[in-house]
């Protein structure tokens, strides 16, 4: 475990010294705690979030059955798992890698597919974010048979972007999404959902941002989380190790383009956008979460998790993850802590400050 700290002394003092946590969610001796793993039915889990209709529930996506594993009350250490699966998530969840929850318990998730309904059918491109409600009346409960004129309990799906790597919430039902198949920034609005198991996304918009190149690397997402109140999206560009800082509030839509068969009220550009480059002494940039002025980034190669003022990028302070190699989601829970996704050691974690 690697460990920062500020030193509160003047010369001489060095014996009297008094540690101080450059990082609240760090302290100055972090312990690190297992809160569920396979046992738990995590498997290949790859990014978590807290639900905002139940804030101490934590939903964890698992790659390997497109499952989501829920850790109720899991701000109390002393939670209970439970796994959920919709009977169409071979479509909607095919190899999910995030989650981002808005208002009122909505989710969106990002999946990195091309569209082969795990493996039973050709690749078809036919791909993008789906929007969802934790709403336990609806969420993998309602048109569980999977018929065609009832599909499953998705709310929404647009379907212009393969390979999806990260997701983050903007406002009402629009989301920022990671295009790993055409390696660019992409928002998405589904405004009024179709409901569950419809397909209607004619009232759809999206809006490409070519100038925001992305670098996909396979099997390792590139997460991100966007900051309400400032404007700025961080974006692991994970196969570039940096992190992209976009200035949401920019750009004008510059050009229509052609739908990918599907009808949608706008598919458009964006271009004029302001966006930095952050470079970072880590390799493969995943997890991002945001909490008190700074940036927490994730390596995959390494574990370590990194503490940015999120005004400069300036490096404040770094741990390690004891679990090392595979280090994916990171999220701030309601608690102020910071919350961890192993994918190679199939575990969810969290930081406590020492």
């Amino acid at each position: 475990m690697t460990m920062l700290w500020v030193l509160a002394c003047g010369p001489g003092q060095q014996d009297d010294a008094v540690v101080e946590a450059a990082v609240t969610q760090f302290g100055v001796d972090p312990v690190f705690t297992e809160l569920a793993s396979s046992d738990d039915k995590l498997r290949q889990p790859r990014d978590l979030g807290f639900n905002t209709a139940a804030v101490n529930d934590l939903w964890v996506v698992n790659r390997e059955n497109d499952a989501v594993v829920i850790l109720r009350e899991a701000t109390t250490g002393v939670s209970k798992a439970e796994r959920l699966i919709d009977c169409a998530a071979n479509h909607f969840m095919e190899e999910v890698s995030a989650i981002a929850f808005g208002p009122d318990g909505m989710f969106g998730t990002a999946q990195e597919s091309d569209n082969t309904y795990d493996d039973q059918a050709p690749p078809n491109g036919f791909m993008g974010p789906a929007l969802w409600t934790a709403d336990p009346t609806v969420f993998a409960e309602v048109n569980q048979s999977c018929t065609v004129a009832a599909n499953g309990s998705h709310l929404d799906m647009l379907h212009q972007s393969p390979f999806g790597m990260g997701m983050a919430w903007d406002q009402d039902n629009a989301y920022w999404y990671f295009d790993g198949e055409n390696g660019h920034l992409v928002w998405y609005d589904f405004q009024d959902p179709h409901g569950p198991g419809e397909d209607d996304h004619s009232d759809g918009l999206v809006r490409r941002y070519p100038e925001v190149a992305l670098d996909r690397k396979p099997d390792v997402p590139g997460h991100m989380e966007m900051d309400h109140t400032t404007g700025l999206l961080y974006v692991a560009n994970t196969a570039a190790g940096k992190l992209l800082v976009v200035d949401t509030g920019t750009g004008d839509v510059t050009d229509t383009l052609t739908t990918f068969l599907e009808p949608l009220e706008e598919y458009s550009e964006v271009t004029g956008v302001d966006f930095d480059r952050w470079d970072l002494d880590i390799r493969w940039p995943s997890g991002v979460a945001l909490a008190d002025g700074l940036v927490f980034v994730g390596d995959y190669e390494t574990g370590a998790i990194l503490a940015l003022d999120a005004a400069t990028g300036e490096e404040v302070d770094r741990v390690l993850s004891p679990s090392g190699k595979g280090l994916m989601g990171l999220e701030v829970g309601p608690d102020g802590r910071l919350y961890y996704v192993d994918e190679d050691d199939e575990t969810v974690g969290v930081i406590d400050a020492g």
